[in-house]
């Protein structure tokens, strides 16, 4: 299977940070890290830059907030925004819908190949009900009260996904194998109404100094301004970049 993912050459494609065992705080992690190490990949080039860059975009609030500025002075809302981002950058600081003009320098796309292997939908009906059902008793002491529902799975509580996902890690498949990882949909809308699909991958052999897991760099390619899905991801994010 093929993926695409955006990172800091520095790091490479392979080289994400490592999570601790004994970590108490996960509000850092993303959402379906385990201890050891996760990659993220997507489907297409769109999603993997629409998740890349989702941290800048220019929400709902803020935009409604420059309409409803724009409105009451009198002008057009690209002088408001403009105004108000002078502000931002005067207190160092960067404005909603923003990213700095070297955000693509040193960062490539990967196109990764992932060897054979089963990947677990985590928001399948009947994964969520074993996961209700096992680990009910970690949930509940979690808020999480009722049965789960995509809301936990897909929202921001990072303890909860976190204990999915360590859950699912461990987890032997019919023909003895471990999972490859979770695949997920993107929150954001790559194509259309489709939204694609993502893949968090556990680095297990390296994790425990072995190597060789099934994953492979076929490609890595520079960030061109011009790129279409970078600016795709910009135009529907609505963010702006020198």
């Amino acid at each position: 299977m093929t993926a695409y993912r955006v990172a800091k050459e520095s790091y490479g494609p392979l080289g994400p940070q490592e999570r601790g065992a004994f970590d108490d705080d996960r509000s850092g992690w993303y959402r379906f890290d385990t201890p050891g190490r996760t990659i993220y990949a997507a489907e297409d080039a769109r999603t993997a830059f629409l998740e890349a860059l989702s941290w800048a975009r220019m929400t709902t609030r803020h935009a409604a907030y420059l309409s409803k500025t724009a409105k009451f002075f009198g002008v057009d809302i690209k002088t408001v925004r403009a105004e108000v981002e002078d502000d931002w950058q005067r207190n160092g600081n960067m404005a909603p819908g923003r990213i700095p003009a070297n955000w693509r320098d040193g960062r490539l796309l990967y196109t990764l190949d992932f060897g054979a292997g089963a990947w677990v939908d985590v928001t399948h009906g009947d994964t969520i009900a074993v996961l209700t059902g096992v680990l009910d008793r970690e949930l509940y002491q979690l808020d999480v009260t009722e049965s789960l529902t995509l809301a936990e799975i897909t929202g921001g509580r990072r303890e909860v996904t976190t204990l999915l996902a360590m859950w699912i890690r461990e987890q032997l498949l019919d023909d003895g194998s471990y999972p490859l990882g979770i695949r997920f949909l993107s929150k954001h809308d790559a194509v259309g109404q489709e939204r694609g699909s993502c893949f968090a991958f556990w680095l297990r052999q390296a994790d425990v100094g072995l190597g060789n897991d099934p994953v492979t760099v076929r490609d890595a390619a520079p960030i061109g301004h011009n790129d279409p899905a970078y600016r795709f991801a910009l135009d529907r994010h609505g963010i702006q970049s020198r």
